[in-house]
């Protein structure tokens, strides 16, 4: 049986409901958990980040010559330590910054410094938590539209409803092969994912 992932965006009953699958009826289930933890994965991979509250330890990052580190996880909700590598190349040996020498946009998950960061060579290093715990409502019924997505294409071919009303909402599925972008916009959750995604201004992976 599968787990669900415990960092996915939506649940087993929602994506039930948007299914027309009573909760009574549990032969589903594990399919259902498949396909949500391949939607998470999906969407996680699309926008660049993990949405769930997470703690980042000992993140490294390869700035030069800029002001600003721009965190690969956002929003920051703790941010414990930024430290620099010494000069001397030694792996082992760190310093922590003074955080006066920093300013955090925890919203953006952008550190604004008060230096230039110099060093291609995995020279700063950040611990923080970042993330929602508890998924915003827009993100969570993204994931369960394309959960459910899956879930009607489980064989891997078209999905066989042209057509499917949910609420006020009407979606459309095309018969053809899709790319993950196409068929966010046809589920109507693309501006959605977008608005989420990481567009990092550092080179530093």
């Amino acid at each position: 049986m599968a787990s669900l992932l415990s960092y996915a965006l939506t649940t087993v009953a929602d994506v039930k409901e948007s299914l027309g699958i009573a909760s009574s009826v549990t032969k589903y289930d594990n399919l259902i958990t498949r396909k949500i933890n391949q939607a998470t994965l999906a969407i996680e991979n699309y926008c660049q980040r993990r949405f769930k509250s997470t703690t980042y330890t000992d993140e490294v990052y390869n700035p030069t010559q800029v002001d600003q580190l721009v965190l690969r996880q956002r929003p920051v909700t703790n941010f414990a330590s930024l430290s620099i590598r010494d000069s001397g190349l030694n792996y082992d040996t760190w310093e922590t910054i003074d955080s006066q020498l920093y300013f955090l946009d925890s919203s953006a998950g952008i550190l604004d410094l008060m230096f230039n960061a110099r060093g291609r060579w995995m020279r700063y290093k950040v611990t923080y938590t970042a993330g929602y715990t508890t998924i915003p409502e827009d993100l969570a019924e993204a994931c369960a539209s394309l959960a459910a997505y899956y879930f009607n294409n489980a064989d891997g071919t078209d999905v066989g409803v042209q057509e499917k009303q949910e609420g006020a909402r009407r979606l459309r599925y095309a018969n053809s092969t899709l790319t993950f972008k196409d068929i966010c916009k046809n589920l109507g959750i693309d501006e959605i994912l977008d608005a989420y995604a990481n567009n990092p201004l550092t080179t530093d992976r």
